[in-house]
């Protein structure tokens, strides 16, 4: 499936973005991808898979997900005549809420450690809260949807508001007051699977030497990776690798060849190759927009 590498692993230059209520009636597969900016993604109606931070999540209505910036993930929706997917989601930079909240010292101190990949909890199943959710979402489009809306006081306090919300769930979630949707007492096979990819995506990959690890056999790896997360094994692994490669691309000065073979891509053709039907652009196009 080829992305535009701004959709894949970019964010827009705006310090936010806000989609209300999108709507999916056809199959929407999804893809793994990064971006610059923070994103909130309450799902309205819908079922399907997330996959973030080497879990897999169930994808169901009334479900708050926060993504960190530049964090790999992946949203796949099971579409049917009577379930489509719709969702709002809000893309924003931390900076526009780490000062402000510094009058509220333990709002602030909530939002730093989910910011900063310091909560384990992505998932916030909103119960009697999803009302209270549909609310404010409802009102920033009608009110504030606008620019202004986002630089105003009360953008501020609706974001706020967000994540005081996001916090009591989360605390909730915490002390065994709710479920986390899709979470289990043992990792997933999908889970470990991710893991050792992480670990060893830049050397090179064969499928035995996986399969021998995780003491599954090939057939029953691959199979076990798709039902969990709805992907398959070389599309997470070349996420992986593509997203590594973007930030050499980005914080380095590194030969492009040598950028290749730091994320397990040691021939230097296939690699432009493949990050070109990735991602949109070359890897040379790439570094120079930056």
């Amino acid at each position: 499936m080829k992305v535009s590498g701004k959709d894949l692993f970019e964010s827009s230059a705006r310090p936010y973005a806000f989609d209300y209520r999108l709507r999916s009636d056809q199959p929407f597969d999804g893809y793994y991808h990064s971006h610059q900016a923070a994103e909130l993604l309450f799902v309205h109606r819908g079922r399907g898979k997330v996959v973030v931070r080497e879990r897999t999540y169930e994808l169901k209505a009334g479900t708050l997900f926060f993504f960190q910036p530049d964090q790999l993930h992946r949203v796949h929706a099971d579409i049917e005549a009577d379930a489509p997917y719709e969702r709002t989601i809000l893309h924003f930079l931390p900076f526009m809420l780490e000062e402000p909240l510094r009058a509220f010292p333990e709002l602030h101190r909530f939002f730093m450690q989910l910011s900063q990949g310091r909560l384990a909890q992505q998932a916030f199943e909103l119960g009697e809260q999803q009302e209270l959710l549909e609310q404010l979402l409802r009102y920033f489009a009608d009110a504030l949807g606008g620019a202004a809306g986002w630089q105003s006081e009360a953008g501020t306090l609706f974001l706020a508001q967000l994540m005081q919300l996001v916090r009591t769930r989360a605390e909730l979630t915490a002390s065994g007051g709710c479920a986390v949707p899709g979470g289990s007492g043992s990792a997933r096979h999908s889970e470990r699977i991710m893991k050792w990819i992480n670990a060893h995506y830049r050397d090179k990959f064969e499928l035995e030497e996986l399969a021998e690890a995780m003491h599954l056999s090939k057939f029953h790896l691959s199979r076990v990776f798709r039902t969990e997360t709805g992907s398959s094994i070389t599309e997470y692994l070349i996420a992986r690798r593509l997203k590594e490669a973007c930030q050499l691309l980005r914080a380095t000065s590194f030969p492009i060849e040598m950028i290749g073979m730091e994320v397990g891509i040691g021939n230097a053709s296939y690699f432009s190759q493949l990050f070109r039907k990735q991602i949109g652009v070359t890897p040379h196009e790439y570094r120079m927009r930056k």
